[in-house]
């Protein structure tokens, strides 16, 4: 490709010139350079074209429809994202991400896109084209030959195990963080080179705000000054030391900052055994096995044919010195190529500069995640592999053009390489195209993952949760069975499976077990803990009981609607408790005022209280604007109005509206009947409606009402 770079090294894959002409290296704009822009985006578009109906799976929920903080674009909801972590019902979990949460308020208050999830996917596309073109620019920076930068460009853009950061939302904060990466490198590059004084000001001050952005989207932005390092020492010649030195130097204001933020927010990580079952193995023996999950992942991006959302306890096993299995063995070969990979490196500084450059970029933006520094939360994840892909497909693309440059002439070389790249890229295009269906539903994603992976525990969890939702409670019962028969010590399995032996018949003491056994492994669970207090509330004589595990729940997430209204339900049942009944209940709605039960149970409490009939009405009212068609509740507004001189009228059209409805509800048939029967022309309707009352809910005490009626016909 000609005209895409002013002056190119004559080896494109590495070779040197003098300093002088090194030197010379400028990326022109060019109509070239747009037209190859234009095929990334096509390209990007028609492989994730299927990806916009993709539901809120996985951290979705509480990520974004959990998260009151982003449900509007409020002061307060601001001041919160601020000055909370990243998990909203989770303040301890160790992660501080403001600009990927504000993402989420961008797109859920002010674009309105709420709970549609197209809006989400097309920002999530956006950030990954912008990314793309990034790319593109870089492999003009090292490759310096615009053909080879579209490759890299376009492998990487349609790579399958990007799916994971693109087509699941919440991978938006790998998006962020590399595109706040990217941009600060190439910023850092503009810096060093340009000679015009307010030009670097400018470009050192674009660099510290993609640094601050960047950590605060997510932690692994952090390795912005170590690429920018390998690139100065990769291309000394490129600039000076001391035109270079500035970028340094501002760098210094991020960290201070993210630092700092950090530490008065209390952020604090805690890694369960579940997600990464390196924290309880010993030093060799877990970075074995970060060295077997490198080797897993250059294994997925020659051949991303099994891809998991999940890899935790016990898809991929620890390792261990038994090399009959063939998963040990898998370690040490990868640790072999990883050697390898090391020595090639150093060997390449001098010969083939690019693929130094990408070999060491690869390692250095994988260090943040890869276990082999310091423990993080999972022990492998596909979007662990988004930044480090690139460093790795661009030796691919390397090494493509240099086969087909000796095994063919001039000219046959460049149709050998294209077609070698086209090939890869139908075919990684066609499987990402795939795997955008995986992510449609929660059912298809975990049975699709347990088809690759069977022996992990959080898979076949998340597969109960799904069927769970589908209200499939046995095979919700038998997957969460699965998964705590994987790992015993697995907390979250043996609570949802007592959430599961509640709804089975006979089962509630099992249940409780499944919860107690939850509590002793996981003590801070506030499922657990909420849970039991639920089941409990449905024994006779454990409300005190079970106000004390809502008591205990609230104090580990003090910021949960519904803990708060689960406790004023059980309240509100017990002798003297409306007033903190009342209190419950409000507390809930400050925390998510769109919460209908907390309003329904705060009606109902008022209702029972003198003088707060109004006030009941007015709760009841609001049920209807949000749920118009819940028969319940226009009885429970009959209820309400009965009671207030001069609203029977009005009472009796609440319970008539109930009726068409849910004309099988016993309720509003009695109420209506018990009215009925005081208005002397309306007693044989009265009879009716109680008679309709009885046929659903044959209670003796309405069929003596019935007779005593008709008696005085």
């Amino acid at each position: 490709m000609r005209g895409v770079v002013s002056k190119t090294y004559k080896n494109k894959t590495g070779g040197t010139k003098s300093a002088k002409q090194a030197a010379q290296l400028k990326i022109q704009p060019s109509p070239a350079h747009l037209w190859w822009i234009v095929a990334l985006w096509a390209l990007l578009l028609a492989s994730y074209s299927n990806s916009f109906k993709a539901d809120f799976l996985l951290d979705n929920e509480p990520a974004i429809l959990q998260d009151v903080r982003v449900h509007a674009a409020t002061p307060q909801n601001i001041n919160r994202i601020l000055n909370e972590g990243y998990w909203f019902h989770r303040p301890n979990s160790g992660l501080y991400r403001p600009v990927t949460t504000f993402s989420y308020l961008l797109n859920y208050a002010v674009l309105g896109n709420g709970t549609n999830p197209m809006g989400y996917h097309w920002l999530n596309l956006g950030l990954h084209g912008l990314n793309v073109t990034l790319v593109y620019v870089l492999g003009l920076l090292v490759l310096e030959e615009g053909t080879l930068a579209f490759w890299l460009a376009a492998v990487w853009g349609v790579h399958p195990l990007a799916t994971e950061s693109v087509t699941n939302i919440v991978g938006r904060a790998d998006l962020l963080a590399a595109f706040f990466v990217l941009a600060g490198f190439l910023c850092h590059v503009k810096a060093s080179t340009s000679q015009a004084k307010y030009a670097k000001v400018f470009w050192l001050v674009v660099l510290v705000i993609c640094q601050t952005l960047g950590l605060f989207s997510k932690e692994n932005a952090l390795v912005l000054p170590a690429i920018m390092l390998l690139y100065d020492l990769t291309w000394r010649e490129r600039a000076t030391w001391r035109q270079r030195a500035a970028s340094y130097s501002v760098l210094a204001v991020p960290f201070i900052a993210f630092f700092l933020v950090r530490y008065q927010v209390h952020t604090q990580l805690r890694i369960p055994a579940i997600d990464n079952p390196m924290v309880d193995a010993n030093f060799i023996t877990a970075r074995m096995t970060a060295i077997k999950v490198i080797g897993k992942f250059l294994s997925l991006v020659l051949w991303p044919a099994r891809l998991s959302p999940e890899y935790s306890y016990n898809a991929i096993p620890v390792f261990s010195w038994q090399l009959t299995k063939w998963e040990n063995v898998q370690a040490i070969l990868a640790l072999g190529i990883c050697i390898g990979t090391l020595w090639a490196a150093i060997r390449w500084y001098r010969t083939q500069r690019s693929l130094f450059f990408l070999l060491l970029f690869a390692i250095i933006v994988f260090s943040p995640t890869s276990n082999l520094v310091v423990l993080v939360g999972s022990i492998m994840a596909e979007r662990f592999a988004y930044l480090p892909a690139i460093g790795v497909l661009g030796c691919g693309v390397i090494a493509i053009h240099m086969t087909a440059q000796h095994l063919f002439r001039r000219g046959r070389a460049a149709w050998a390489g294209w077609i070698t790249v086209a090939v890869v890229l139908t075919a990684f295009g066609l499987r990402t195209y795939e795997r955008n269906f995986d992510w449609y539903d929660a059912e298809t994603l975990w049975r699709t993952t347990l088809a690759a992976y069977p022996n992990s525990a959080k898979a076949h969890l998340n597969l109960g949760n799904a069927l769970w939702k589908m209200h499939d409670t046995n095979g919700a019962l038998a997957e969460y069975q699965a998964a705590a028969w994987i790992a015993p010590d697995y907390g979250e399995a043996h609570t949802n499976l007592g959430a599961a032996l509640t709804r089975t018949s006979g089962r509630l003491p099992d249940a409780i077990t499944e919860y107690q056994i939850a509590l002793r492994l996981l003590p801070d669970s506030f499922d657990a803990h909420n849970n039991l207090g639920s089941v409990l509330s449905r024994i006779p004589g454990r409300q005190q009981d079970a106000v004390t595990e809502f008591r205990t729940a609230l104090r580990i997430d003090p910021n949960s609607a519904d803990a708060h209204t689960n406790m004023g339900s059980v309240l509100s049942q017990m002798p003297g408790g409306l007033p903190e009944a009342i209190r419950e209940f409000e507390a809930a709605l400050r925390i998510d005022p769109d919460l209908v039960s907390a309003h329904r149970g705060l009606g109902s409490a008022w209702a029972q209280t003198a003088g707060g009939l109004k006030r009941a009405v007015e709760e009841f009212e609001i049920v209807l604007q949000k749920t118009p068609n819940d028969a319940g509740a226009h009885n429970d507004l009959g209820n309400a109005l009965a009671q207030i001189p001069g609203r029977t009228p009005d009472a009796i059209l609440q319970w008539k509206l109930a009726l068409q409805l849910d004309p099988t509800s016993a309720r509003p048939h009695y109420n209506l009947g018990l009215v009925l029967a005081e208005m002397p022309d309306r007693k044989e309707e009265a009879i009716r409606e109680l008679e309709a009352a009885f046929q659903w809910n044959p209670d003796p005490r309405v069929q003596q009402i019935i007779d005593r009626l008709k008696a005085k016909r």
